[in-house]
């Protein structure tokens, strides 16, 4: 029996891994070590005039000839959190021309530019922050 689940990239590969929360037991952890054949973008939101974590914000990736669309939310699932940050999955293409935030206070923040295949940190009035993501290799 299994009471929660919660998805978010767990090692910082840039895929989805889901972790189960099992009734009596230990969790576990599907690992998606597959490989990514595929480019992506992560963005953790951090919001200084909004709340901290950047709940409610709105943000748009450009990416060529796709345009997709997420938003921050709070919990998801039952007995469990996602990741945080937002998960962006680009295919082929392998660069992101511009990023636009519309945090929950107003403020826009827009990049452009970016390099795929790596998690951004993006401060609220500040832009691009340095925060590491290391790799958690696979056994």
């Amino acid at each position: 029996m299994s009471r929660g689940a919660a998805v978010g990239d767990f090692d910082n590969d840039g895929d989805l891994d889901i972790l189960v929360s099992n009734n009596g037991q230990s969790p576990q952890l599907l690992r998606n070590d597959g490989g990514n054949a595929n480019h992506w973008l992560e963005i953790l939101l951090i919001g200084t005039q909004s709340n901290r974590d950047g709940v409610g914000a709105r943000v748009k990736v450009s990416a060529g000839d796709l345009i997709l669309y997420d938003q921050r939310k709070g919990g998801m699932s039952y007995q469990s959190a996602q990741d945080p940050r937002l998960h962006f999955g680009l295919g082929s293409r392998s660069k992101v021309d511009a990023v636009e935030i519309l945090w929950p206070s107003g403020s826009v923040t827009r990049l452009a530019g970016l390099p795929c295949d790596r998690i951004v940190a993006v401060k609220e009035g500040a832009g691009l922050v340095e925060r590491p993501f290391p790799r958690i290799a696979s056994k």
